[in-house]
């Protein structure tokens, strides 16, 4: 058990994304290809592609198309050191959107009632430690230093950009990038695993040396998705996500994270 979850390292990837689709039973293998493999909703507008080669840039691309043969709607994109949790867990939040009974309760909990920058804002402020933000430019930074978020400006092109890592230590650090049409929702899922991160079961050969000094270690009886092929499903969406999960789609609550 890696604590804090957001500096475990990425774990592993083609174990996560062959279990989504035990967890998230609306998504079917698409197109499976030697260097990536892809999973499409049924829904026929939302894709996942997950780059086995990758060696830096995206490894994960979560998409969205206007229609199945229409442009691009949005699109979050995660790098190779990113933790299979939080991709998951933007995953598990995007089904719960798609999935839900109605057309509004899919989109309030995609979109949420307030405005972007204002949810944004909220969930920092409703951290146990407040995030700081730098006056010059922008960035909100978690106060140990080991998480940061820019908020998208209004303009086009513009993105929200959300990074992990070791306090000072730039290579260290895995990046999660939001075009400015992604739901809120899902950069809201995102943030929460930095804002309240949980621990993450790894294999300690998976810890990026890096890490090391800035974590705590404690020998878990049990292997899950993240670490290793025999293992546990992927968790499951934050608090704060299958509360709202609940209220708006009106779908079974999926079983909550222990703290």
């Amino acid at each position: 058990m890696v604590t804090p979850g957001h500096l475990a390292g990425p774990g592993n990837p083609d174990v996560a994304f062959d279990e989504l689709f035990e967890t998230c039973p609306t998504w079917s293998r698409w197109h499976v290809y030697d260097e990536t493999s892809q999973a499409l909703h049924e829904r026929l507008t939302a894709r996942i592609e997950l780059d086995h080669e990758a060696a830096e840039g995206p490894r994960w691309t979560i998409a969205d198309y206007r229609s199945p043969v229409d442009e691009l709607a949005w699109r979050a994109t995660f790098c190779v050191q990113t933790p299979v949790e939080i991709v998951t867990a933007v995953v598990q939040h995007l089904t719960f959107g798609l999935d839900s009974l109605s057309p509004a309760a899919g989109e309030e909990l995609l979109w949420g009632r307030r405005p972007y920058a204002d949810a944004i804002r909220a969930a920092l402020d409703d951290a146990e430690e407040p995030w700081q933000q730098d006056s010059e430019s922008g960035l909100w930074c978690r106060p140990d230093g080991t998480a940061a978020i820019t908020m998208a400006a209004p303009q086009p092109g513009s993105a929200t950009t959300l990074w992990g890592g070791p306090s000072g230590n730039d290579q260290g650090r895995w990046m999660a990038v939001f075009s400015a049409d992604t739901p809120t929702g899902l950069i809201l899922t995102a943030l929460g695993e930095v804002i309240e991160p949980l621990p993450a079961v790894r294999e300690f050969g998976q810890i990026p040396e890096a890490h090391l000094d800035h974590v705590q270690i404690v020998r878990s009886a049990r292997r899950k998705a993240a670490a290793a092929p025999a293992s546990a499903p992927i968790g499951p969406l934050a608090a704060t996500s299958h509360a709202a999960a609940s209220a708006a789609a009106g779908r079974a609550t999926p079983p909550p994270r222990h703290r």
